[in-house]
């Protein structure tokens, strides 16, 4: 009898494995290939999109997601969106600035815009209101996948709250494309 129950159940296994193959072979080879066109991404389109994200992991509630978007007006003018969407145990953050850059030289620029951040409160703690603020500053590409930059913030709403009571805060950091 136990003989029967183990042969059952290492042909159920072997049931399970051959079907995981067969799924795992439609799922690779049913997907259409397409190639990029050489000479179809341009150093002259004036729209380019970016965006990052990594879900949420069995050993974390946590998710981060970000985009940009820069549309070049002229060359050395230059309007950038981005979008912050971040998930947290207490509130969700979501970060959008609105800046242009303006090229001073080939590697050169300076940043002006507005920024809005806004939380969601899920553990009713009583966060803040959206913030709102004015950003300054000015970047440097030290190659065509890195970069520095350098921000000055200046918030407009006044708050009790930790990092949201600072008046404007300078910021550097580095931006690293791959």
């Amino acid at each position: 009898m136990r003989n029967n129950h183990s042969r059952k159940l290492q042909e159920g296994r072997g049931l399970i494995f051959n079907v995981f193959v067969l799924l795992s072979c439609i799922g690779l080879y049913g997907q259409e290939q397409n190639d990029v066109e050489e000479g179809s991404t341009s150093a002259d389109s004036k729209l380019t999109i970016t965006d990052f994200a990594y879900p949420r992991t069995w050993l974390s509630s946590e998710q981060h997601a970000s985009f940009t978007m820069n549309y070049k007006i002229k060359p050395g003018l230059f309007f950038e969106l981005q979008g912050d969407y971040d998930t947290y145990l207490l509130a969700d953050v979501f970060r959008m600035p609105f800046v242009t850059k303006l090229y001073i030289s080939d590697k050169l620029y300076l940043l002006s815009g507005i920024e809005l951040e806004m939380e969601r409160d899920k553990m009713q703690i009583d966060l803040p209101p959206p913030q709102l603020k004015f950003k300054n500053g000015w970047g440097y590409d030290i190659r065509s996948n890195f970069s520095l930059e350098v921000e000055y913030d200046l918030h407009f709403n006044k708050s009790i709250y930790g990092a949201y009571g600072t008046p404007s805060l300078l910021s550097v950091h580095g931006k690293f494309r791959f």
